[in-house]
């Protein structure tokens, strides 16, 4: 089971997406009447605005079972873990407004989660390493409830890199699927594409030429250490591919062509991004116990 969580606008786009009849069915729902995507976000709207200073005022939550045990999961069991989610990531699913939608358009089914994360007193639920949060409420629900973890999945296909068992091509394809969960949520820019997804497990390195440009960049994942070349988890990921698909640097210091001066800027913020991540893993091993 893989659990994703982030902080975000919310919106039409994002409602339209994941309530769309042709990819499956709502599961249920708190504190919300309307039927549509637009009626739903228009009741949240009501709550949210009673906090005038936040901007992300929504919780985009996916939780995914093992593909071979999602299918046999009732809707009860899937209601079951959703709440279970929830509530590990402090949301109380009595008390908060959300709705969630079962994917089953693909074979791999997996629950959208949206919730409103504004309190009815007018406070925000915390944010705070959401997505680190995620990966490891999923990983506990999985164990209490007998379902197969995604921890425990990579841990089993590392055991087996011995047995000639492809572990880059799934480390790869769940790279791939996190890019895919941070795009359906419209980043603005590379910069907010590279912190998205590192709140999910996915590092993005640039790498600089011998002129000191920028021209590419490197995926690692930091559950396993391992990291690629971006063309080789997939052609939509390159760096030159997501700039013409909208993304743009916004600091100047790491535009895609900038001299070797500017590749010294962004070795210090590399170096301050290290510090950070280490501080991360000091609090996920903290969640663990």
């Amino acid at each position: 089971m893989i659990g994703m969580a982030q902080s975000c606008k919310g919106g039409a786009a994002l409602a339209n997406y994941i309530m769309q009849d042709k990819k499956g069915y709502e599961l249920f729902r708190n504190g919300i009447c309307g039927e549509t995507p637009s009626q739903i976000l228009s009741e949240m709207k009501i709550i949210q605005n009673l906090n005038q200073n936040a901007q992300n005022k929504t919780f985009s939550l996916v939780l995914s079972p093992d593909k071979t045990q999602g299918q046999k999961l009732s809707d009860k069991e899937l209601r079951k873990i959703t709440r279970d989610f929830m509530k590990k990531l402090s949301i109380e699913p009595e008390k908060q407004q959300f709705v969630a939608f079962v994917h089953t358009e693909k074979s791999h089914k997996h629950i959208h989660i949206i919730v409103n994360r504004v309190q009815d007193d007018g406070k925000l639920l915390s944010d705070h390493f959401i997505g680190k949060k995620a990966q490891w409420a999923a990983h506990k629900v999985a164990i209490e409830n007998g379902l197969i973890s995604a921890k425990e999945l990579l841990i089993d296909k590392l055991r087996s890199i011995d047995q000639g068992k492809d572990l880059d091509r799934t480390v790869k394809n769940e790279i791939l699927r996190k890019h895919d969960f941070v795009m359906n949520h419209h980043p603005k820019s590379m910069e907010s594409y590279m912190k998205k997804m590192e709140e999910i497990g996915v590092k993005i390195i640039p790498t600089i030429n011998k002129q000191g440009q920028i021209q590419g960049h490197r995926m690692s994942d930091l559950a396993t250490g391992k990291d690629f070349k971006a063309s080789d988890v997939h052609r939509s990921v390159g760096l030159k591919k997501l700039m013409e698909n909208g993304l743009p640097f916004i600091d100047a210091n790491l535009s895609f062509t900038k001299p070797l001066e500017s590749a010294q800027n962004l070795a210090l913020k590399i170096s301050r991004e290290i510090v950070t991540e280490i501080a991360k893993d000091q609090f996920s091993q903290n969640l663990r116990h």
